[in-house]
């Protein structure tokens, strides 16, 4: 369990602080059902879209940061694509976090 994600999710802005609570308890579950650990949450708050998403000139932005296994965001982005709470949702992996690079290097020879 050695890389480090983040995943920003919008909302949408006349939602409840309550639902938008129980909405990221629920995507800290599915990380931790994948045997992920939640390592910190950041509420940036409601902005303005550049665009409309589903009618919403305006979302509420979260950000879950977590560590798991190579394949936790593909199932958790598997699972956030069918929650209807959700405007977007976007998993990267976080700078400076450790990445297995697969191959072989070239060694230079003398």
């Amino acid at each position: 369990m050695s890389h480090e994600y983040e995943v920003t999710v919008v909302t949408r802005a006349e939602s409840s602080e309550a639902d938008r609570r129980k909405l990221l308890d629920d995507i800290k579950k599915l990380i931790e059902a994948e045997k992920g650990k939640v390592v910190g949450t950041e509420d940036w708050g409601k902005r303005n879209l550049a665009y409309d998403i589903k009618k919403n000139p305006q979302g509420h932005y979260s950000a879950i940061t977590f560590e798991g296994f190579p394949n936790t965001p593909q199932i958790l982005s598997s699972k956030l694509r069918l929650m209807d709470e959700l405007l977007r949702y976007l998993i990267v992996t976080k700078e400076g976090a450790k990445v297995e690079k697969k191959g072989k290097t070239k060694t230079e020879s003398s």
